[in-house]
């Protein structure tokens, strides 16, 4: 079964790279104006480069693994004014299909990952372009966990599971047409708890892409057709509260809820920038069974400071944040702690959105999120 999909892969990328070399672009006209509203489309194929992380005390057994991915991707980008507006960027949307060796075939096989993405472009009227991406899908993956056959196998145990990724890179722009693209990822894999074992497999990566347009491109650059103007507040206070699921490990468990509350303070600096300030409350159940089963009387609740730099993109926000514990009693990890989030605001005084909670290279928690800007 999974060596069909090999097979279908490989005459996909055959035939991608044969539509590549022979397709001839259509005629357009100079004027920068006539680009003002337009979707055209994408197609590419990509390359990837990863290392599984031991994120679990039971995965340290297992050997290193470097997996490969290799990827077709269709897409749209929109040149539209309104896109622009909605977050001082160029958004493009799309879907991918890629293949992925884990490197390890005995234990955890091979995976089929399908998946909806978007990424806003800045920096669109240069040569060089910067972009985020985050994306949500679906894999299938050919080796679960099995008492007799694969018990060494706590990554998954079923055959389908959810996919989420984040990532920054660099596009270069060969010419109006073609592209090329350089991109770090974080990439996560896991059943949502339905079954288990599900420690999730963790991978960062690094993707090398080309993409071809099926019509030549002008990029509009509404930043010289409109002169950006400062936000309407250049200042924002919020509270948000967050939920989620802790990837930890304890016992016989692997999922665990987690709620918070944090505040904040941002002043915008410049531009697209600004700088925030602020504390966080963390209530990580996964900590309290800890402390119960190695029979201590420590309070698992946790305090930190919060600082960092926040993108404002119009409504959507893109913030990165380094933690400092002030208050943390039963201490199992590092003092300090890496938060990255996205956020849109629905109108002038609410917002929601999801963040990741990180120490290292190590993924604590994903989390939704809701707020109120005051």
């Amino acid at each position: 079964m999974f060596r069909f999909f090999k097979n279908v892969m490989n005459k996909l990328f055959i035939i991608a790279l044969l539509s590549f070399i022979n397709f001839k672009p259509l005629l357009y006209s100079q004027n920068q104006d006539r680009g003002i509203d337009r979707r055209p489309t994408l197609v590419g194929m990509s390359f990837d480069y990863g290392y599984i992380l031991k994120h679990s005390e039971n995965l340290r057994e297992l050997d290193d693994a470097y997996p490969l991915g290799l990827g077709l991707e269709w897409s749209k980008i929109l040149l539209t004014k309104n896109a622009w507006e909605f977050c001082n960027c160029l958004p493009r949307l799309g879907l991918s299909l890629a293949y992925w060796n884990w490197d390890n075939p005995d234990i955890l096989g091979d995976g089929i990952l399908a998946m909806g993405f978007v990424e806003p472009y800045f920096r669109t009227h240069k040569r060089t372009n910067l972009f985020f991406s985050a994306g949500l899908g679906g894999i299938y993956l050919s080796k679960a966990y099995d008492a007799e056959q694969n018990p060494q196998n706590l990554s998954y145990s079923t055959d389908l599971s959810f996919a989420l990724m984040l990532g920054a890179g660099i596009n270069y722009r060969l010419t109006n047409v073609w592209n090329i693209g350089l991109q770090a990822k974080y990439n996560h894999t896991s059943n949502g708890g339905i079954r288990a074992p599900n420690k999730g497999i963790n991978f960062p990566s690094i993707s090398f892409r080309i993409n071809k347009s099926l019509e030549p491109i002008v990029f509009p650059d509404f930043q010289k057709i409109e002169n950006r103007k400062p936000p309407d507040k250049l200042s924002r206070i919020s509270v948000t509260h967050f939920s989620g699921w802790s990837n930890a490990s304890v016992g016989d468990r692997d999922k665990f809820y987690v709620l918070g509350l944090s505040g904040q303070y941002s002043q915008w600096i410049g531009r697209r920038s600004a700088v925030s300030v602020g504390s966080e409350l963390i209530l990580d159940y996964s900590r309290r069974e800890q402390i119960s089963l190695d029979h201590q009387e420590d309070d698992f609740v946790q305090a930190a400071a919060l600082i960092g730099h926040e993108f404002w993109l119009g409504k959507v926000s893109f913030s990165q944040q380094i933690g400092i514990y002030y208050y943390n009693d039963y201490r199992i990890n590092d003092d300090i702690y890496q938060r990255y989030g996205l956020t849109y605001n629905f109108s002038k005084h609410i917002l929601a959105g999801f963040s990741l909670k990180a120490h290292r290279h190590v993924a604590d928690f994903f989390d939704l999120r809701i707020g109120y800007v005051f």
